[in-house]
């Protein structure tokens, strides 16, 4: 305990001190960890779990696992992120959103003036106020009315699902016991439902659906131009008729035997049954899947195949002279390359739960680290969490830095500005720079350096002797 105590000191003693010039450094793992280059300013704190990073683009502080603060400083963004992956803060420009799932949600403009729409969200509370500067909230489910919300001019409920109503350009439809009793009445829309007994709704110019003992038989015709654009007919699960312009689709004993074609004959799906095996052929597309065994789909601008499902899937997508090549393998592991103009310009490969690692071409940049046991990509938890969880670390950066992380910072070794520094913690260091090398013991209670202008001793961490690196 008292060997605790006193490094303790020796951290506050240190991180107290000015860092001379030319060195930048304090290293005193796990307690305490500060360095500085040029624009790159790094400091820990309790190991991993209080980081902040700033250089000329970002700045950044982690106190991790709760919440990380990110200033995009050339995009002017701001992100905060807690108890990853439920809380985001975001903000940009004049624009603000705040949410916490499931509880809340936040969105407003910074100077809020009447012809600006904002919402809140405290759930199950909720209020805003529309563009036209018109209030509305409730307490969901027992009442409340929201205006210009998901595509409705006006939503109101009480006791939901007891009682709801939707308004869109004067058509009304009311739900009672929903999805039970719904009618719908207004100047385009008409429709009355007892589900799953029976039940019609018409928009004129856009739709007209209808279905008896749903799901057993429906019908539907959708419109463009007034115009029929498409029609359906089902008696599930023995038949399905489709039809369009531009193709026709039959199912048999649904979801297993369908058949599609083109009205031009330039392409046939036949699937028997589904989704074991598949044949596609087209003028511009080809395809046969005998799943899980193998199957590919080809296009001229997309191809994708796998091999023993979930095993290996992979993709091969076109845009313009750019390229992506895409893999995954049993789902959580995945593989990823951009080629542009015959070149790689990026590179990724997540092999879960093993490693993950990333380069771009071009910049030098790079990651790896050891092992990557997140299973799927979120910022905030790859900042929050993700370095609790890794025990090796590689960073190279387009300026040529390049750090090398073993245990959270127990080992490290660095490269920036032409000087290269292997560290084990405040035990021991050896700093290998264009002028010359030095070793040290215990940051500096012990150090020796030798140069073109001769050999340094250091004592005490404070007393030198002949020159320093």
């Amino acid at each position: 305990m008292r060997r605790i105590l006193w490094l303790f000191l020796i951290a506050i003693l240190g991180a107290s001190l000015p860092v001379r010039a030319g060195e930048n450094r304090v290293n005193l793992w796990p307690f305490f960890f500060y360095a500085r280059t040029g624009e790159v300013n790094r400091l820990e704190v309790a190991g991993p779990f209080f980081y902040r990073y700033r250089n000329g683009r970002e700045a950044s502080f982690s106190l991790r696992p709760l919440f990380s603060w990110v200033d995009r400083r050339a995009s002017g963004e701001k992100d905060l992120y807690f108890f990853s992956p439920l809380g985001h803060y975001h903000q940009e420009k004049t624009y603000r959103r705040f949410r916490f799932v499931p509880f809340f949600s936040y969105d407003w403009e910074e100077g809020e003036k009447k012809g600006q729409e904002k919402s809140h969200t405290y759930f199950p509370i909720f209020w805003g106020r529309t563009a036209e500067g018109e209030g509305y909230g409730g307490i969901f489910p027992f009442y409340g009315t929201l205006k210009g919300r998901f595509g409705y001019d006006e939503i109101r409920f009480f006791l939901w699902p007891l009682y709801s109503t939707t308004l869109v350009d004067g058509d009304r439809s009311t739900n009672v016991l929903w999805p039970i009793f719904n009618y719908s009445r207004g100047p385009t829309l008409s429709g009355f439902k007892v589900w799953p007994l029976f039940g019609y709704r018409e928009k004129k110019g856009a739709f007209r659906r209808s279905f008896i003992l749903w799901p057993v038989f429906i019908r539907e015709t959708r419109y463009e131009e007034g115009r029929p654009a498409f029609t359906k007919r089902m008696i599930w699960p023995l038949y399905v008729r489709e039809d369009t312009p531009s193709y026709r689709r039959r199912i048999y004993l649904w979801p297993f035997f369908q058949r599609v074609w083109s009205r031009d004959g330039r392409f046939r799906q036949w699937d028997f049954p589904w989704p074991f095996v598949q044949w596609q052929r087209g003028e511009e597309r080809r395809g046969f899947r005998l799943w899980p065994l193998f199957g590919f789909r080809k296009k001229p601008d997309y191809e994708s195949n796998f091999v023993l499902w979930p095993l290996f899937q992979g993709e091969h997508l076109r845009r313009g002279d750019e390229e992506e090549i895409a893999g995954r393998f049993l789902l959580l592991s995945s593989y990823r390359k951009i080629v542009r103009r015959g070149e790689e310009r990026e590179r990724f490969v997540r092999a879960w739960p093993l490693f993950l690692y990333w380069s771009r071409s071009g910049s030098g940049e790079s990651l790896f680290y050891f092992p990557a046991l997140l299973p799927f990509y979120d910022e905030g938890l790859e900042r929050n969490l993700g370095p609790l969880l890794r025990l090796f670390e590689v960073y190279r950066f387009a300026d040529e830095r390049r750090y090398v992380r073993l245990l959270w910072g127990l080992y490290r070794y660095e490269v920036e500005a032409g000087i290269k520094i292997h560290e084990l913690a405040f035990l021991f260091s050896y700093k290998h720079s264009p002028t010359g090398r030095e070793v040290k013991l215990l940051h500096g209670l012990l150090g020796l350096s030798w140069s073109s202008r001769g050999l340094g001793l250091q004592i005490l961490w404070f007393l030198r002797l002949g020159p320093s690196v």
